[in-house]
């Protein structure tokens, strides 16, 4: 269960840096208030899948043979 839940938030969290990259290329001169607020929110749940996926990797990546 917590490889899947890996696996998901580090493709939520590489879809959600491609889409904030694409919004600071080409979109952060028309951004009004509310676009902010959505880039805003767009980055805090960026920080929250990554930081999921940080946390489970040594649960996933956990090496076969311990010495």
């Amino acid at each position: 269960m917590k490889k899947i839940i890996f696996y998901v938030a580090a493709v939520f969290a590489f879809f959600m840096l491609i889409n904030i990259a694409s919004i600071l290329i080409s979109d952060f001169s028309r951004l009004t208030e509310y676009g902010f607020g959505y880039l805003a929110g767009k980055v805090i749940l960026f920080f929250l899948f990554a930081v999921v996926a940080f946390f489970l990797r040594k649960e996933v990546f956990k090496p076969a043979i311990e010495s």
